[in-house]
């Protein structure tokens, strides 16, 4: 009898555990079930797709909340439903564009919330340092492989064929390359904030340091190039010298790989014509308004026609623009939700990547903080230069934008990377 009292008392001081994210779950789940079913259509079986769209996606939610609650899990209580925000943003777009690809998305964003508790429940995550050469060097196999034997789509080998299964291992190397990265800089953190040699006007660790750091970094571009993958080149660039000068607070680390990708830029443009094509299309896209720059021109009228608060979820045309739902659901929510929901969109994003450089800087463990930096650069210079695309600021680089872009590889490894920063959010690891 005592023993059944006291587990109902567990329960109860369990659920009254994490109340503001059962709070901003409640409206996420609001949102996402109205949004939806507005989105699909104004029939009987088009609001019975939205209900289960959007059920389906808030009893995900309920059950990790839940899970959290029972084990009195300390993560930060913002990060899941910033991330819930996102995912009905995307079944939004998704389920205007086609149900059955929302439907296809919402399979997806479940296996990503099962695997969340795996990142996101204690466990040593640290001794991945250990394992950093295996991690870098896998991550490498996988584009060699991809860029050799992989499957051609848009003139780009992206994808990797298992059987029945296809899936981006860019995606997944993206994350090894953050581990790798972390373990080195972790564990030659003096080293290489307190350079001992010189390169022109710039202090530089000695270069048996800066060797296996760079030696991986000019192979991943190098197999990036034979991919075509212009996007995932600038991405893991960015990363890789954004990650050193946070750990040594070296300005070189900003300026010279700045100088460096200028100049490449340069050259890639002027060696590769793939390239060329897109810097063309980037600086006048009129010059080829049904060719080339047909993306590009329809982004700007799907933008225009939206104005401050959209034509209506399910009434725009963006949706009609090749690779909306991968590469330009940002137009789409343009179109529809106007400059408004745009900017909730982007405002979300912001605020994900701000909780999440808020957890790792405050995270006590060299590696882990660094992993966390990883993770969440990874996302942040995703969206600025997916943003940047369609403002013309910089050329289209066909990434897409996390946790809202259609896609299962990329869904499903974000998700488990915000279990990796719950994990690190958690209160018994501050500093």
């Amino acid at each position: 009898m005592l023993s059944r009292r006291n587990g109902r008392e567990y329960l109860l001081a369990g659920f009254h555990h994490r109340r503001l994210e059962r709070r901003l779950l409640l409206l996420v789940t609001v949102i996402a079930l109205i949004g939806i079913s507005a989105s699909v259509g104004s029939s009987s079986s088009a609001w019975d797709a939205g209900l289960r769209l959007g059920g389906g996606l808030s009893v995900g939610l309920l059950c990790l909340h839940l899970l959290f609650c029972l084990l009195r899990f300390s993560g930060d209580e913002n990060l899941l439903p910033l991330c819930g925000f996102l995912c009905a943003l995307s079944l939004t777009v998704l389920a205007g564009i086609s149900p059955s690809l929302a439907f296809r998305q919402l399979r997806w964003i479940l296996l990503g919330f099962a695997l969340v508790p795996l990142g996101a429940l204690p466990r040593e995550w640290a001794s991945l340092a250990d394992y950093r050469y295996l991690v870098g060097m896998s991550g490498l196999g996988l584009l060699f492989v991809t860029a050799f034997f992989g499957v051609e789509q848009g003139g780009a080998r992206l994808w990797l064929e298992i059987g029945p299964v296809q899936f981006q291992p860019g995606e997944v190397v993206r994350l090894g390359l953050g581990v790798f990265i972390a373990g080195i800089l972790s564990e030659n953190s003096q080293l290489f904030a307190h350079p001992t040699a010189r390169l022109g006007p710039f202090s530089i660790p000695e270069p048996r340091h800066l060797t296996p750091l760079l030696t991986m970094w000019v192979l991943f571009l190098f197999v990036l190039v034979v991919q075509r993958d212009l996007g995932s080149a600038v991405l893991y660039y960015a990363l890789f010298a954004l990650l050193s000068y946070a750990a040594t607070g070296q300005k070189v680390y900003l300026v010279l790989p700045l100088l460096m990708g200028g100049m490449g830029g340069v050259l890639a443009a002027w060696i590769f014509p793939h390239v060329a094509v897109r810097f063309d299309i980037w600086l006048d896209p009129w010059s080829s308004p049904r060719g080339a720059g047909y993306q590009i021109v329809q982004t700007m009228f799907a933008l225009a026609n939206g104005g401050w608060f959209g034509r209506g979820l399910g009434r725009g045309f963006a949706r009609t623009i090749p690779a909306s739902h991968t590469d330009l659901p940002l137009v789409v929510i343009g179109e529809e939700l106007g400059f408004a929901g745009m900017l909730a969109c982007l405002t979300a994003e912001f605020l994900l990547a701000a909780k999440g450089l808020t957890v790792s800087v405050r995270c006590g463990h060299p590696f882990l903080r660094l992993l966390g930096l990883a993770v969440v650069l990874g996302w942040s210079l995703s969206v600025v230069l997916v943003a940047g695309g369609l403002l013309r600021l910089v050329p289209l680089t066909g990434l897409v934008t996390p946790f809202v872009s259609y896609g299962g590889t990329a869904m499903v490894i974000n998700l488990f990377s915000l279990g990796l920063l719950l994990n690190i959010s958690r209160r018994e690891i501050w500093s």
